[in-house]
């Protein structure tokens, strides 16, 4: 299940933040690990992170039912208390 409206800019930044640091991960670790040149390894990674992309958007889709069902963050402009 999605974001609630009110989440929205929430929920994509936080995917935005879950694709770069993929991109970044899978791009150091092919660099390192397999010795690609760096030109090479950007774009593969961005190919791998792409073709993993509904991982991700389940991984966020559970980090924010989380957060729904224990109401520790709350939406935008309400208070904790």
């Amino acid at each position: 299940m999605r974001a609630t409206p009110r989440r929205h800019l929430s929920y994509a930044s936080f995917l935005v933040l879950l694709v770069v640091d993929a991109v970044a991960l899978v791009s150091l670790l092919m660099v390192q690990l397999l010795g690609v040149p760096m030109p090479i390894a950007w774009p593969a990674a961005g190919m791998l992170t792409i073709a993993a992309l509904p991982a991700l958007l389940r991984l966020a889709d559970k980090v924010f039912e989380m957060a729904r069902s224990e109401r520790t963050i709350p939406n935008t402009g309400e208070s904790f208390l």
